[in-house]
């Protein structure tokens, strides 16, 4: 962890009942549901709330990354921050303008939605639809869910 990125976790963990929305530009996009923006000249990693995209080496990991990519990149969003995860990461539901990033994702068969955290039920229904529609990794012929294919391709345990 970089001195900047341990500083501003430790700021918005300290702040963290008082922070409850950033704004900046998006200045990376690391994967299907991870982006860096900056915010005040400080760069904060950003976890997408609620949904869980195909990793980088999973099939469909690219292009839930270009999808994301290609929704906000280079352009200036709105993070509802619900929690510091235990990594000091911000996670939290993206807005471009008034369009619901982490829905949208969802809707189109980008991502799943992250039962174990969702606190939306609603956005099971997008889920729903993407899959009826064999949108995006709906079209795969036996999609595997992130967390079941970090588990066994890594051998990491999730929470």
């Amino acid at each position: 962890m970089t001195k900047t990125t341990l500083l501003v976790s430790i700021l918005l963990l300290s702040l963290n009942s008082l922070v409850e929305e950033l704004s900046g530009e998006v200045v990376g996009v690391a994967d299907g549901d991870t982006l860096t923006l900056l915010v005040n000249n400080k760069q904060v990693k950003i976890q997408l709330a609620e949904i869980d995209s195909p990793e980088k080496e999973q099939p469909w990991g690219s292009q839930a990354k270009q999808a994301l990519s290609k929704k906000v990149s280079r352009k200036k969003i709105t993070v509802d921050v619900l929690e510091i995860d235990r990594y000091g990461q911000v996670v939290g539901r993206i807005w471009l303008d008034e369009r619901d990033i982490n829905r949208e994702l969802v809707a189109e068969g980008h991502a799943w939605v992250y039962r174990q955290y969702m606190t939306d039920p609603s956005i099971l229904n997008d889920e729903h639809n993407a899959r009826k529609q064999q949108l995006g990794l709906w079209s795969l012929e036996n999609p595997v869910p992130p967390w079941e294919w970090r588990r066994g391709a890594r051998g990491i345990i999730e929470p």
